[in-house]
């Protein structure tokens, strides 16, 4: 019972985490909404890495995935900002 207690204050705690790390890049989403430039700085601030993958021939055109990891959240798939946008849209 012991266990099942401290695996579950474990997952709260993980789960509390992860809550702060959104709200703190949601703060820093936001003090860059109206940029207008990128700079070195602010790519920095925001990106953690990114992966550039080999190039790839789709219908007889190139295409390259880029996977970019932003700071305190992660990778974010562009099918989720595509999603975003057709929503945002309708």
């Amino acid at each position: 019972m012991r266990k099942s207690i401290d695996k579950l204050i474990a997952e709260i705690d993980r789960q509390q985490e992860q809550s702060d790390n959104i709200e703190r890049f949601i703060g820093k989403v936001h003090k860059y909404f109206d940029l207008q430039e990128l700079t070195p700085t602010i790519l920095n601030d925001m990106v953690q890495r990114v992966y550039v993958h080999s190039t790839e021939k789709m219908n007889g055109k190139r295409t390259q995935q880029i996977d970019i990891y932003y700071d305190l959240v992660g990778f974010l798939p562009m099918s989720l900002f595509q999603a975003e946008a057709r929503n945002g849209a309708a």
